[in-house]
């Protein structure tokens, strides 16, 4: 197998931040093999791009409207990759082997690059490489220095992950874990900083100059030694992010608490540098600048509401629901808030009209995005209520103008000026919100993490439906499904009851006789029964967990049907 990439053009901003995402949705069907993905497994490599970013002395250049950052990412011609090798990191400055390390080392890789790279006012993570992050319709604020808190959030996500990953693993002070050299001076440097330096403006300077450094010595290849990263030394380095992305955070609200997502920064005082032959305008440095704020984004509160408890969750929804994302006629979100007081500069989603395509639509995939974090966060009442007005099986078709089991890109808001276009679904789209859908309906049926490991390590799986008593049947009725030999089954069930696939091969009924919604306080599991197969007695067990060997015999496919009774 060969990792292979044609590069187009820059770096999108956000990428990274899905790597937490898949991680997650490991761990919660194999929980015990924390340890061996983020340590023991030395089988990581990295991949190593031809393409790289420009130091700020080579991206800043002074243009008729100001400094501009364009032509941000330069393609090295005597790159020593080829297509032969691989594109993989190695060691001996690109002519020795590939270099191979643990999980962890490639995920602080990542958190140094990104906390090394918040904006002049130490807000958001910059758009340094001439991509914006996943709003794609804000193409334009790379060259306005632009950047985005969802980055920030997510470094202090992942941060919090690694941390409570360590305490899950039993960790002591006394581990060392191993991190090539450049890496290690990286984070070195930047932990003295975090811990040092207060002022946005100074610490923006101070880190962009190690990060220049870093990425200047890895450009062909790493020296291959390793140095150690003590365990103290890690749990200062994580301490930091989180404690320097908590202000970030703060710092990205206003008055009332309206979370900005989007900025750019007007450079106010600059300084000329000598002027190249090739370029068109002069480059400076930049030494003074303004932070501009773009209006509301619903993509910031989704991210926002992934390191929230319940209690601020809550406060966060109240937020959005008052501010003019929400689309009050619809009862929907939209991407945006109004843009009209915004530059053209800012991107393509500025010069659509409002309500249309990327300019205060309603992004279904975002939209979902938001719905489904409120459902992670325990607002089940809330996500219940949205779901109704948002999700597109609920939809008028007279009104969406299509098949009801058809996403859209986008549907229209009424915020645009024609009424009778209002709710209606335009781009048939199958991908980013059918994706999101299916993640609801897994949480919504099983929970977030369904196995666990008990403090001896022994595997334990515990379902946590959040179903509203409405998804329950009012009669008794037929359900087939396919069994773990691969045959069709059909079987009859009593009402009150709801079936689900687990794993693909496993029918769980829940069965809920006093009709209770599943995420209230007064709703327990009291009762559970394992099928082997249809011929076969069931195994009892009056517990909410399923403890082994039969966790491991549902994990492994061996069980044909679970009843769950509620009570």
């Amino acid at each position: 197998k060969h990792e292979l990439a044609e590069h187009g053009e820059g770096f999108w901003s956000d990428h990274w931040t899905y790597n937490l995402d898949l991680i997650e949705s490991y761990l919660a069907i194999y929980p015990e093999e924390l340890r061996n993905i983020l340590l023991d497994n030395k089988e990581f490599t990295f991949f190593h791009n031809g393409h790289y970013v420009l130091p700020r002395e080579h991206r800043y250049v002074l243009t008729s409207r100001g400094v501009r950052q364009y032509k941000s990412v330069a393609h090295q011609k005597e790159h020593k990759l080829s297509e032969n090798n691989g594109n993989k990191l190695r060691i001996n400055n690109g002519t020795g082997s590939v270099y191979h390390t643990n999980l962890t080392t490639k995920l602080l890789c990542v958190l140094s690059n990104k906390i090394a790279s918040l904006d002049p006012s130490g807000v958001g993570v910059e758009m340094e490489a001439d991509k914006p992050s996943w709003y794609d319709a804000l193409n334009g604020l790379p060259g306005l220095l632009g950047s985005s808190i969802c980055e920030t959030i997510e470094i202090n996500r992942l941060a919090k992950f690694l941390q409570k990953s360590l305490e899950d693993m039993k960790i002591d002070g006394d581990y060392m874990i191993s991190l090539y050299e450049e890496l290690c001076d990286f984070c070195v440097g930047l932990n003295n900083v975090m811990s040092t330096e207060e002022n946005p403006l100074s610490y923006w300077k101070k880190s962009n100059d190690i990060k220049e450094l870093y990425r200047k010595k890895i450009r062909d290849g790493i020296s291959g030694a390793e140095k150690k990263f003590s365990k103290p030394e890690l749990d200062l380095f994580l301490k930091n992010l989180v404690k320097k992305t908590g202000q970030s955070i703060e710092l990205a609200k206003d008055k009332k608490g309206n979370l900005s997502t989007y900025f750019y920064h007007e450079v106010v005082e600059h300084e000329l540098l000598e002027k190249t032959k090739n370029e068109a305008h002069p480059f400076v440095r930049p030494l003074k600048f303004k932070r501009h704020s773009l209006p509301l984004f619903l993509e910031g509160y989704v991210h926002y509401l992934r390191v929230v408890d319940t209690k601020d969750a809550a406060k966060i929804y109240k937020l959005v629901k008052n501010s003019r994302i929400y689309d009050s006629k619809l009862k929907m979100y939209k991407v945006n808030a109004p843009l009209g007081s915004e530059s053209e500069e800012i991107g393509r989603a500025r010069i659509f009209p409002s309500g249309w395509l990327e300019n205060e639509s309603i992004w279904l995939h975002m939209e979902y995005k938001y719905i489904f974090e409120l459902l992670k966060n325990n607002l089940c009442e809330e996500f219940y209520e949205n779901i109704h007005n948002c999700l597109i099986p609920f939809q008028d078709p007279e009104v969406y103008g299509r098949n009801t089991l058809e996403n859209s890109s986008f549907l229209v808001s009424s915020a645009h000026e024609d009424k009778s276009l209002h709710g209606q679904g335009f781009v048939a789209r199958l991908s980013g919100s059918t994706a999101e859908f299916v993640h609801m309906w897994l949480l919504m049926n099983f929970g977030s993490n369904p196995f666990k490991v008990d403090s001896n390590g022994k595997l334990i799986l515990s379902f946590d439906p959040k179903l509203d008593k409405r998804l329950f049947t009012l009669k008794a009725g037929n359900v087939k499904y396919r069994t773990i030999d691969g045959a069709w089954k059909e079987i009859s069930l009593p009402a009150n009851t709801c079936a689900v696939n687990f794993l693909g091969s496993t029918l769980v009924v829940y069965c809920n006789s006093k009709r209770k919604n599943t995420f209230s306080s007064n709703c327990k599991i009291n009762k559970i029964e394992i099928f082997y197969t249809s011929k076969g007695k069931p195994i009892t067990i009056d517990s909410a967990e399923i403890l082994e060997p039969y966790s491991r015999d549902i994990r492994d496919k061996k069980v044909e049907r679970i009843n769950v009774y509620f009570v």
